[in-house]
This record gives C-alpha cells, structure tokens and sequence, in this order.
C-alpha cells in the first residue's frame, strides 16, 4: 500500500517547481523536499498536507489539483491511486483557497506535528 502511494504522489508531482519526493516505509511515508528536509508521515492525509505544504507558490499547485482532477477520473488508476488523488484534491483545493503560505518543508529537522495537518 505505502509504494503504491508513493508512486502515486510521486507521478502526481512529477515536474513541478518544489515538488518533493515520497519515499514508502514500512510505516508511512517519507517526504524529501528540495533543500533536503524530510518530514515523516503517516496517513494519506498528512502526507498530502506535507507535499503541498512544500510549494511556496499557486501555481504548481494550480497545475497540481488539474493534474489530480485527471488522474482520479482515469479508469486505469481506479482503485488505491485514484482514492490517493481525490484525497489529495480537496487538501489541495484548501490549500489554494488558503491566501498566505509559508513553505514548511525547506526547514530541516522540524519533526511532524498535528499542527502541520490540514484542518
């Protein structure tokens, strides 16, 4: 479960400005952004919390919630990926809606907290 996932977020991401890389563990989810911070993670919704929470700017995650929107109607992506992708759109249609963002993941050694979950 935690590879598909990660493969999901990961392709999902893929490309765009700040975009971080998701590593699966055994129990839940590494997330490396660009300054070599890592952030662990362990439900689906914390893990897209701390990959948007990555991009500093609207527009990847503009280009990110389209690209999500696309790939959760994909037949091919039914099943475990899909839900990974609509469970990310409504965190990420939050975010968008959200007016100031601090990037929280180019900080190292800031452990998770409850803080960094979307609400």
């Amino acid at each position: 479960m935690h590879l598909v996932v990660a493969g999901t977020v990961n392709e999902l991401c893929s490309g765009r400005p700040g975009a971080p890389k998701v590593s699966a563990l055994p129990d839940g989810w590494l997330v490396s952004g660009p300054s070599g911070a890592a952030r662990l993670f362990h439900t689906v919704e914390e893990l897209w919390g701390g990959v948007i929470g990555c991009f500093t700017d609207e527009s990847p995650l503009q280009g990110l919630l389209k690209e999500q929107q696309t790939y959760a109607a994909e037949p091919e992506n039914a099943g475990l990926p899909a839900r990974t992708a609509r469970t990310g759109i409504g965190l990420t249609e939050l975010a968008i809606s959200t007016p100031a963002r601090t990037p929280r993941c180019h900080t190292p050694r800031i452990p998770p907290t409850r803080e960094d979950s979307p609400q």
